[in-house]
């Protein structure tokens, strides 16, 4: 599954790894946005994949909509068997994460291969 999405100053580009869908998100993740993404992690979830990689290198802003859609998709994914595995974040989003105490609820990884193995595992 390959795609890019380009919205409101939301960027999305997916590839597959190993059965894992990587998702590049850059740009802003905020009120309006997040409906964009919503939506992109609802067909990703509707094609079948139940393992995410998210890649959050290029993010530079999430607001709360975002970040409880990280963690609603997390939970959905876990109870069909499948994960969330964050790559990457920016520093003004690992500081978000931080400050939220989200490093309770998700490991954020330094590499993409390291985050795809603990989403395969």
């Amino acid at each position: 599954m390959r795609g890019h999405v380009q919205k409101s100053g939301l960027t999305l580009s997916n590839s597959t790894t190993d059965g894992v869908v990587l998702i590049r998100i850059g740009g802003f993740l905020d009120g309006h946005t997040f409906v964009d993404l919503e939506r992109h992690f609802d067909q990703v979830i509707k094609a079948g994949h139940r393992r995410m990689v998210l890649e959050l290198s290029g993010l530079t802003y999430i607001a709360s909509a975002g970040v409880g859609l990280f963690i609603n998709t997390n939970h959905r994914l876990k109870s069909d068997g499948g994960r969330v595995e964050l790559v990457n974040p920016s520093p003004n989003v690992k500081e978000i994460f931080t400050i939220l105490g989200l490093d309770a609820i998700f490991t954020l990884h330094e590499a993409i291969e390291a985050a795809v193995a603990a989403a395969k595992a």
